[in-house]
């Protein structure tokens, strides 16, 4: 069985092409399926699985606010 890929904040927020803080928008707005839990042990943090990424939609209007941002 293959094992849960999760995403931190960061690393969602890039994979999105939005701003951490809209991230933590989503989470909060439930918009944005994720939970707590060890992200870098012994560090704990939000967590979004893969799936939530793929399911997640963004409004092109909040996706061209992201592009503006330094993601590489």
């Amino acid at each position: 069985m293959k094992a849960k890929r999760y995403y931190t904040i960061t690393k969602a927020a890039r994979k999105l092409k939005i701003s951490r803080a809209a991230v933590h928008r989503a989470i909060k707005q439930n918009r944005l399926e994720a939970d707590w839990g060890p992200v870098s042990p012994p560090l704990e943090g939000w967590r979004i699985s893969e799936k939530a990424i793929r399911y997640y939609r963004v409004s092109s209007f909040h996706q061209s606010i992201g592009k503006k941002l330094q993601y590489g």
